[in-house]
């Protein structure tokens, strides 16, 4: 059996992820930093779809020691590591001249640290299988940035570098690593946005809709399975960018 660990995964595009990487037969870790009862709920989630393979991964990613000992569980669960999903990602928007030190280095910490130190990690147990898949959850505000979210925007610009820098290290030991801008999603991050900014997201799709979590999951699920597709960015989305 197949296993993934996908950060992030107590709520939003990171449930939808676990949900449907457990649906198609893999053994899921579900990491969560604060809501364990939610992580919990996924889990059972799995379970209840048939799959009896899922496991909670309590685990702060900005913390690089934990992110260590969150792999090595995975080992010791399922003796193996075939693709990571860095989904883990928080917002602390405000416009630069009043944004403080903290927002910016939360922002920072958490999106590209935070999966750089779980890349890291990965590419450590991957590279001795000769074998995985990385796969990064970015976002289209890297290519185009939106006012008051200069640090966002940032982390995952850096997010794609790091994306493709992995992929030129790593090819070698046949880990594959690519980047994916999800769509709008009607997630708890988004649920913040103000009424009349949703509205204007979606006037910008060019087929006046967007993409659908599942259409997401579909994408990530693929590029999971696909071992000669890596250092990419794939926009599942009609905005142009």
């Amino acid at each position: 059996m197949k296993t993934v660990l996908i950060t992030g995964a107590s709520r939003g595009i990171g449930k939808a992820l676990a949900l449907a990487f457990g649906r198609a037969g893999y053994a899921v870790g579900v990491n969560y930093h604060k809501e364990k009862a939610k992580a919990e709920a996924v889990v059972q989630e799995i379970f209840e779809a048939g799959n009896k393979e899922g496991e909670v991964l309590a685990c702060d990613v900005r913390d690089s020691i934990k992110v260590r000992q969150m792999m090595d569980a995975m080992l010791v669960r399922w003796g193996r590591l075939d693709v990571l999903v860095n989904n883990a990602g928080i917002t602390r928007d405000r416009t630069i001249l009043k944004m403080t030190n903290g927002e910016w280095n939360d922002v920072i910490d958490v999106n590209l640290s935070g999966v750089f130190w779980c890349v890291r990690e990965a590419a450590r147990l991957m590279s001795k299988e000769k074998h995985g898949s990385i796969i990064n959850i970015a976002s289209i505000m890297a290519l185009r940035p939106g006012f008051g979210n200069a640090n966002y925007s940032a982390s995952k610009a850096g997010l794609i570098a790091l994306t493709k820098a992995a992929a030129k290290e790593l090819g070698r030991f046949h880990v594959t690593v690519n980047a994916v801008l999800p769509g709008f999603h009607e997630t708890d991050m988004a649920s913040e946005l103000p009424a009349e900014h949703k509205k204007k997201l979606l006037e910008e799709h060019l087929t006046g809709q967007s993409t659908t979590i599942a259409d997401l999951c579909r994408v990530v699920l693929e590029l999971a399975q696909n071992a000669s597709v890596s250092g990419q960015v794939f926009n599942v989305d009609s905005r142009i960018v």
